[in-house]
């Protein structure tokens, strides 16, 4: 493996499958997050703590939070590699960023920062790092690039404990419902990340599409061409569903300008509404046929108004 930019390493390389891409004609976001948690195994692993993620190891890797930015399309047939590295390390905490980069252009299309901690199987009890892994990742820190910073979220120091109380107290709709099932868990019975991001983006849908129609219906730019994308999300995972667990997501809109719209998303046990985690989407308007960003037009944004749920941000 090499060093890359700003000191990160080289820990996944691969490309863009078709079946990997929505039907905006770019990657969905679940393979981002599961490139990214293949390339965060290799960095643990180059580090000196392989196999974190086997079924017979007796520690794995926690995530509690993820903030990711989209910088740039990933479409079908491009190559692409991510580079990572440490940026904080606690007695049984670490904080990485990567960066995930169009091999032949050298782009970077996405950046993601996580929060991650060590715990036993066992009984997800935190553990501390081994000494000698922390002190040669303490001697080996890296600054978070400018680029993985957030733009229209907050920090992932500011995200609190998810709370299905405070979604029920905003009378957020339900526009998503399913269940656990064991392929969509790790060796230990716990949802992956990607699968709780694929949960989100697919109830996500329920209120970006009206959203989406609505400021169609006030552009000179509709039709078919008219889309819609992602460009960041902020994420706390609290405590993911284990295998056979139901859950509910429940969304509104926070916010609006011009250019962007944020919707606040929680995923809840549907019985005891305990949340297992939330979820803050940064969308826009995206033409199909240019690839760029379509304005959101005044007569939009005050129509919009109508549906923002006040103070609903993370």
């Amino acid at each position: 493996m090499t060093a890359g930019m700003s000191g990160l390493r080289d820990v996944w390389r691969g490309g863009v499958a078709t079946w990997e891409c929505d039907e905006m004609g770019h990657m969905n976001t679940r393979f981002y997050v599961a490139r990214c948690l293949e390339a965060v195994a290799m960095l643990f692993g180059l580090a000196g703590l392989p196999r974190l993620f086997a079924p017979t190891s007796e520690t794995t890797l926690s995530v509690s939070t993820m903030h990711i930015r989209f910088l740039r399309e990933a479409r079908a047939g491009t190559s692409m590699h991510i580079s990572a590295g440490f940026t904080a390390i606690g007695g049984d905490t670490a904080e990485i960023v990567a960066m995930m980069f169009d091999s032949a252009s050298g782009d970077c299309a996405a950046t993601f920062r996580l929060g991650l901690g060590h715990v036993a199987i066992a009984d997800r009890a935190s553990r501390r790092w081994p000494e000698a892994f922390a002190m040669r990742i303490m001697a080996d820190l890296l600054e978070t690039p400018k680029l993985a910073l957030p733009r229209s979220v907050g920090e992932l120091a500011s995200l609190t404990t998810a709370s299905g109380q405070r979604a029920q107290e905003f009378g957020l709709p339900v526009l998503g419902q399913g269940a656990v099932l064991q392929p969509s868990c790790d060796p230990f019975g716990r949802m992956q990340p990607h699968v709780f991001v694929a949960a989100m983006a697919d109830s996500v849908r329920n209120i970006i599409t009206p959203l989406r129609e609505l400021c169609a219906n006030h552009s000179d730019r509709g039709g078919p061409h008219f889309g819609a994308a992602a460009l960041e999300f902020l994420i706390r995972l609290d405590d993911m569903p284990a295998n056979g667990d139901c859950w509910e997501v429940r969304s509104g809109l926070a916010r609006t300008d011009s250019r962007t719209m944020n919707i606040v998303n929680w995923m809840l046990d549907p019985v005891s509404c305990r949340a297992f985690g939330s979820m803050e989407v940064v969308a826009i308007c995206f033409d199909l046929e240019t690839r760029k960003l379509i304005p959101i037009a005044p007569a939009a944004q005050a129509e919009l108004a109508g549906w923002i749920v006040p103070n609903l941000a993370l």
